[in-house]
């Protein structure tokens, strides 16, 4: 960003930006003049190896998303020196979280120029954005706030945890809220759930609300949402909310039907049953020829 919170023209934009911060720049244009907003950093003075330290000016300039960079690397540490369980996820959500607004008025093209400051546009081949307001689409959530950051993670912290991987309709689905700290690793004293959006496939919880976890049975496929706020020793409270998408119950196969004795041949149980028949018919034709020779023949 430049100093009053625009793109700087050197910079990137778009949605995969996450943060934005400082990047200096020196709205002057005429040669040998001092550059009015570089970054002020810490450098050698050595020309070709380490010969002191030293500082930066507005003649010995140093600006790009290479000095921003290092800003949130830098507040990223100092949040994770206040509360060294954060998570890399945990991090990235109470900076973006703890973010300025980006500003929509104060920009200028320097002096002489009159042409108002533009809104950023979406990334296009061919076409260079210069400086630019920016939008939460294309900068990130917002302007980096190293004081607001650290403090978001100065209190209690609540986590959610889902037990299964991938719930399934029609079994109860276990949260755990177990994972949340207290201020400066206090104990969590209060948990206290509630359903944010049950999307009609959950109407409340099975369990209680008051306990480090909970339990709820969805009843079929889709997606809610829970909130858990923890209270500490201290009075202070946290609220985190998850999302838990949900899958279909497995269908249970088809039953196999009967192997059929007609057509296409039938099976071995088929062709056992057909050679007992023809026995069967061998045997009554072999007593009938029997008895009518038996009729025949004279007596003795």
């Amino acid at each position: 960003l430049r100093h009053v919170g625009t793109k700087v023209g050197f910079s990137d934009l778009g949605p995969q930006i996450s943060i934005a911060a400082p990047g200096g720049n020196c709205i002057n244009t005429s040669p040998g003049s001092p550059c009015l907003y570089p970054i002020l950093a810490a450098t050698d003075v050595g020309s070709q190896g380490p010969a002191g330290s030293g500082w930066t000016d507005s003649y010995h300039i140093t600006v790009g998303p290479s000095f921003a960079s290092p800003l949130v690397a830098g507040v990223a540490a100092l949040m994770v020196s206040q509360r060294p369980a954060l998570t890399a996820a945990e991090v990235r959500i109470a900076m973006q979280a703890s973010a300025r607004p980006f500003p929509q008025t104060g920009g200028d093209n320097g002096p002489g120029d009159a042409t108002a400051v533009a809104q950023c546009r979406a990334p296009q081949s061919g076409v260079d954005q210069l400086q630019c307001y920016c939008t939460t689409a294309l900068c990130g959530a917002g302007m980096l706030d190293a004081g607001a950051a650290v403090a978001a993670v100065s209190g209690p912290l609540a986590r959610v945890e889902v037990s299964a991987a991938s719930p399934t309709a029609g079994q109860p689905v276990t949260l755990l809220g177990s994972g949340s700290v207290g201020n400066a690793g206090s104990a969590v004293t209060r948990y206290e759930w509630s359903l944010v959006a049950g999307s009609g496939i959950v109407n409340g919880f099975d369990s209680a609300t008051n306990a480090a976890t909970a339990t709820l049975t969805p009843n079929a496929a889709g997606s809610f949402t829970v909130r858990l706020t923890v209270t500490d020793v201290s009075g202070a409270t946290d609220t985190a909310s998850t999302l838990v998408s949900v899958v279909a119950a497995p269908v249970p196969p088809a039953a196999t039907p009967p192997t059929s004795s007609g057509g296409g041949g039938g099976g071995a149980t088929s062709l056992l049953w057909v050679l007992g028949v023809l026995l069967a018919v061998a045997l009554l034709h072999t007593c009938q020829l029997l008895q009518a020779r038996a009729r025949r023949a004279p007596p003795r």
